[in-house]
């Protein structure tokens, strides 16, 4: 983490006005530094370990004379030594102390699957108790930011409340301007914040700042690539066979097997342990198929997994649903078969639909390769679960008595070890069957491509997503105001307001809005 000096002297270079300060490493020094700043002066501790300084009895404000400067540093340190004795102390900071203001705060965070985020709100040492914030994915058009001024409650105190003077709000959209181009410059930074911002009637001042580093650049999400997405024709197969079919119905293989005997092409059960299955001549191998196979459903254990995909690639098959689970979800050991199950594909360019789900159904097209009791009816909307009992349950409710609901798609992603959101969004975006496309989501990994893809297909088809659960805020000591407050699920909203996604709460609003 820089110091605060540091971060001073960085934001500095983006047009961000910050006091005048000094470090001293003793008393005498102080009340040098502190009369040539101009009493009253503001005195905090520097070190590394002590990141919120006030909690710490690390900060004293309104030092008015030179005793007063010897005696604050002497407290000063005190305090930092108490609060944490292996702390690094490195001095104190001698400040300019700001004029009061209206206190916010400005900051950014690198998440993990979205990039650069801005927050702006509500600043001071009572930021979390009002936890009025908004925030921005970066890159941000001048118009997003001042709209992100205008969202937040405490945007009244801003244009003036009670007799109050207006605050400077072109000079706040500045350091928001700024603030974003120092963020997305300075490729090493993955936090910061300025805590508080006093805003006054004319300009404003940066009264603390905070910015972590780390040695290497950030790597930030990759960019949707186009030539990533599976053609089309591989979701049309005209042969499917279902690998571990089964005539036992309390196997996943039964159920699988039986709901593509629908299926207008060819289908093939494969089991070396069977000659026929639900009727159907069984091959004891994919290898053993005499015609071709486009696609295979894959049901048998996952230590097995690898060993047919490789059969299957020597075959030639274009697709692979694996139903099966015991993979990264696991444990270590899952997570390299799991590795081992992609290179073999790769190698012989098969695309994987999961593992660890429920399947693909296409209505439409009477493709089913779930292992639910019964198909869903066709329709127009495509459905993209990242939870296959939520899949489950969409499939239900087609069924259910006087339900008019059908799909032109309904797919359980599961682990995403090949094909993902992307993908599916994309097939159903070229889908003529398909109207709408409604999200189930848990967790984006690729979301710079997400919202690429999604900026796209909202060009010709709604797309309403339901996030599930909301930001785990119990992470302990954030190290910073912007890390506690811009939470996973906030983000998300964002980003989905940013690419012309609908948010819903609950599967029915969702299914309200897509109709």
């Amino acid at each position: 983490m820089l110091s605060e000096a540091d971060g001073y002297a960085l934001l500095r270079q983006y047009d961000v006005p910050a006091p005048a300060f000094e470090i001293v490493q003793s008393p005498e020094d102080a009340a040098k530094a502190a009369a040539s700043i101009g009493y009253p002066v503001v005195m905090k501790i520097v070190s590394p370990q002590i990141i919120h300084k006030s909690d710490a009895g690390g900060v004293i404000v309104g030092v008015k004379d030179d005793a007063a400067a010897k005696e604050a540093f002497d407290k000063i340190v005190a305090n930092a030594k108490n609060y944490n004795p292996d702390a690094e102390i490195k001095g104190v900071i001698i400040e300019e102390m700001a004029k009061p203001g209206l206190e916010l705060i400005v900051g950014g965070k690198i998440d993990p699957a979205f990039g650069r985020v801005l927050t702006f709100g509500l600043g001071g040492t009572m930021v979390e108790f009002h936890k009025d914030v908004g925030i921005r994915l970066l890159p941000a058009e001048d118009d997003e930011l001042r709209s992100l001024i205008r969202e937040i409650k405490g945007y009244t105190l801003i244009k003036g409340y009670r007799g109050d003077a207006p605050k400077d709000e072109e000079f706040l959209f500045q350091v928001l301007k700024n603030a974003c181009r120092f963020f997305e410059d300075n490729e090493n930074v993955v936090e910061f914040d300025i805590n508080p911002l006093r805003l006054y009637e004319k300009g404003g001042c940066a009264v603390d700042a905070r910015v972590i580093v780390q040695d290497e650049p950030v790597v930030l999400p990759p960019h949707y690539d186009p030539e990533k997405i599976v053609p089309l024709d591989y979701y049309k197969p005209r042969s499917v066979a279902v690998i571990g079919a089964s005539d036992d119905k309390t196997k996943m293989g039964y159920a699988a097997f039986h709901n593509l005997l629908q299926f207008p092409g060819e289908v093939y059960p494969v089991n070396n342990k069977r000659s026929e299955i639900q009727g159907v001549k069984c091959y004891p191998s994919v290898g053993d198929i005499p015609g071709p196979v486009d696609m295979v459903v894959i049901t048998v254990p996952a230590q097995l997994v690898p060993g047919i995909m490789d059969e299957c690639g020597k075959k030639g098959v274009k697709m692979a649903v694996v139903i099966t689970a015991g993979f990264k979800e696991m444990n270590e050991e899952g997570k390299a078969l799991e590795e081992r199950m992609v290179a073999i594909a790769r190698s012989y360019g098969v695309r994987i639909v999961g593992p660890n789900c429920l399947g693909l159904i296409l209505p439409p097209y009477k493709l089913d390769t779930t292992y639910v009791a019964t198909s869903p009816l066709p329709g127009d909307i495509a459905f993209i679960s990242q939870s296959g009992a939520i899949a489950n349950a969409v499939v239900g409710i087609s069924l259910s008595e006087g339900s008019e609901m059908g799909y032109s798609e309904v797919v359980s992603v599961g682990n995403q070890c090949d094909l993902d959101f992307l993908d599916y969004m994309s097939y159903a975006a070229r889908d003529p069957h398909t109207k709408s496309i409604i999200l189930y989501i848990e967790e984006i990994k690729n979301g710079v491509a997400f919202m690429e893809m999604a900026r796209e297909v909202t060009k010709i088809k709604p797309i309403v997503a339901i996030k599930a659960g909301s930001s785990k805020r119990g992470q302990a000591a954030a190290a910073s105001h912007t890390g506690s407050l811009s939470g996973a699920y906030e983000v998300y909203m964002e980003a989905f307001r940013k690419c012309g996604v609908v948010p819903a709460k609950t599967l029915e609003g969702a299914f309200q809005i897509a109709k």
